[in-house]
């Protein structure tokens, strides 16, 4: 990891950090206004996240650009349009807050009797993991809500950062490694040294299981989490034939979070259950970007990949607000070369809205044949060159 590479990283875990201390420092009854900030039906525990993200990038690097779903129309005006990726700026895909409506909730059941006191203090005086569970599932570690930001240059997925509201624990994947780190209390003033080597030398590897050690039964290869949560989605996942009938028996769940989805592959879920594949069914950019450095950088021993990524490409795609649910080649972002691929960011221009492309992705551990096969059959790219 070069020089520079490390710098933002380092920038970038002190944003998400920040970001996640300014919503602890909010009251419950601040954290649920409505602003009008981005859409003008913003709630605060989404866009106080975001300005702080976004404040900070941008006073380290004005140059760089930062896709938010909020702020994608400003990143529009600078972006790239030459395809040589080396000509393309440095840029930051964040999710400043997801899973919001899940957060929205737990704020109002667990902590609106106390309105005026700290969310980082209501956290810390109760068991915030368990109740998460409780009123959704376990485990809270890869359910729980996240702020994220990954990093792309010159073509490259060069790392993701990405830290969970309810654990307090931060995840860096980059070329060092796959790390995790249980933070301090919000308020704690040891947070303003917490860098990457401080991350790698005090925290966890976090590891990537292959199928042989959970699948132990065939069926097993085969459950799957994806979002089924809304119209379209459902008719939009059938038609990319990965079951050819009763998907839902496979089915571990339907609504789940959009950067953390990855971490079900992981040693985090052993306890909980198998899960053979992830899908990104169709969905926004900002869901499914941050997967791509734990796909890249989840190594064996051997220095081989754990993870494998297929794009699916339906023949006759669905459409989300006029935007196509997969790509085919043509119109996808993963430029997979002979030589080596890259990620072309300038194929975005046209969108009035870039955070608002989608697509279909499958990541899956690099020995889950079962999978694998279905993707071979229906010709669909592996584009983890692209990476």
């Amino acid at each position: 990891m070069q020089g520079i590479e490390q710098a933002y990283c380092n920038e970038c875990i002190q944003a998400v950090i920040g970001a996640w201390k300014a919503l602890m420092e909010t009251t419950p009854a601040e954290a649920l206004k409505r602003v009008r900030y981005g859409k003008g039906d913003t709630l605060s525990l989404d866009a106080i996240p975001e300005i702080n993200i976004s404040e900070r990038l941008r006073e380290f690097d004005n140059h760089a650009i930062l896709v938010t779903e909020e702020l994608d129309s400003a990143a529009k005006k600078r972006w790239p349009s030459d395809t040589d990726p080396v000509k393309q700026p440095l840029m930051f895909f964040s999710d400043p807050t997801d899973r919001s409506k899940q957060l929205k909730k737990i704020i109002e059941e667990t902590f609106s009797g106390k309105p005026f006191i700290k969310i980082g203090e209501l956290m810390a005086g109760t068991d915030a993991e368990a109740v998460w569970e409780n009123l959704f599932e376990p485990p809270a570690s890869i359910t729980g809500a996240t702020t994220s930001i990954t990093c792309i240059r010159k073509g490259s997925i060069i790392f993701s950062v990405m830290l969970n509201y309810i654990t307090r624990t931060i995840f860096v994947a980059s070329s060092i490694g796959i790390f995790r780190l249980r933070l301090p209390s919000f308020s704690d003033d040891r947070l303003a040294a917490i860098d990457l080597s401080h991350i790698v030398a005090s925290g966890q590897t976090l590891s990537f299981l292959p199928a042989k050690d959970i699948c132990r039964a065939p069926e097993d290869a085969k459950r799957f989490v994806t979002f089924l949560g809304k119209s379209g989605y459902r008719e939009n996942f059938e038609d990319s034939m990965i079951f050819v009938d009763n998907p839902d028996s496979f089915l571990h769940h339907t609504e789940p979070g959009g950067p953390s989805r990855v971490l079900y592959l992981s040693e985090l879920q052993k306890d909980y259950g198998p899960v053979g594949f992830v899908l990104a069914n169709g969905e926004k950019i900002g869901e499914w970007m941050h997967w791509l450095a734990f796909v890249k950088f989840a190594k064996n021993s051997e220095g081989g990949p754990l993870l494998k990524v297929f794009e699916i490409s339906i023949d006759r795609p669905w459409t989300k607000e006029g935007i196509l649910m997969s790509t085919s080649p043509a119109y996808s972002i993963f430029s997979c070369e002979e030589n080596g691929g890259y990620i072309d960011l300038s194929r975005l221009k046209n969108f009035d809205h870039p955070s608002r492309f989608r697509s279909m992705l499958v990541v899956t551990p690099h020995d889950n044949d079962r999978i694998i096969y279905i993707m071979r059959q229906h010709e669909y790219r592996e584009v983890g060159s692209s990476l």
